[in-house]
């Protein structure tokens, strides 16, 4: 009967390894479901560049913007010196579009006088993406100061009333002297719908290996002890075996 016993032993501390390596994969789980919903998707992203110039005898310095602190480590100014004009230049990576949208009295603000003024606008509607924006520079001397706004999408451009350097890449390039409009849209789905889908997706899989998992611990931890009665029943049978059985049994 010993040996009996401690074969079952035995038993059970084999069983017992997986056990330990499924409850430490249910951990693992449990702990990336809740990190799995709280990853933001990236929603609607703009990029691009702005510069703002003037001649160096109307203002030796030129304009000069300044980043808003939101933006700080996702725009950048840098000085700007070319075709005759100085001032600085924005260069902003995957902003959003509100981020965006202040980016027009920034360039205002860049101006000592208020000579010069640009509002720009982007939102979406289902899944296009409008831009909108007027910039008035018609009290500033000709040739005397450009802006120049580039805008980068995040898909394909169907429409604009600038210069489309590539299929998501316009430029509009606004002279001292006049005043214009700018106007621009793209069609793409919505990143952030698709990013929700997405996550959905795997909350809903690691939420299932869980259950699993978990189901799978509880299996191989159930309670295989003898039931009430079973153990001394077992006993009277092995008293009705031959001598020489029970004597091998119980080696």
């Amino acid at each position: 009967m010993a040996s009996v016993n401690s074969r079952t032993a035995a038993v059970r501390s084999a069983r017992f390894r997986p056990a330990r390596l499924l409850a430490v994969v249910a951990l693992l789980l449990a702990v990336a479901a809740p990190a799995a919903c709280a990853s933001p998707g990236p929603g609607d992203r703009m990029s691009g560049k702005i510069v703002a110039a003037q001649t160096p005898d109307a203002d030796p310095k030129g304009p000069q913007m300044t980043t808003p602190g939101e933006m700080r480590g996702l725009a950048e100014v840098q000085p700007y010196d070319s075709n005759g004009k100085v001032g600085t230049q924005m260069v902003f990576q995957q902003i959003t579009f509100g981020q965006f949208n202040q980016l027009g009295e920034v360039v205002s603000q860049a101006f000592e006088t208020t000579a010069a003024s640009i509002k720009m606008r982007v939102q979406r509607t289902g899944e296009t993406v409008v831009l909108s924006g007027t910039a008035d520079l018609s009290s500033l001397s000709p040739n005397s100061a450009a802006i120049v706004v580039s805008v980068q999408f995040p898909g394909p451009i169907t429409a604009t009333n600038g210069q489309q350097e590539s299929d998501d890449l316009v430029t509009w390039t606004l002279n001292a002297g006049t005043s214009a409009s700018m106007t621009a849209e793209a069609d793409y789905a919505d990143p952030s719908i698709a990013s929700f889908t997405l996550w959905a997706w795997i909350t809903a899989l690691v939420s299932f290996l869980t259950a699993a998992v978990v189901g799978a611990i509880a299996y191989v931890r159930r309670d295989r002890s003898p039931k009430p009665g079973q153990e001394t029943a077992e006993q009277e049978s092995l008293i009705e075996l031959p001598q020489w059985l029970r004597e091998k049994l119980n080696r």
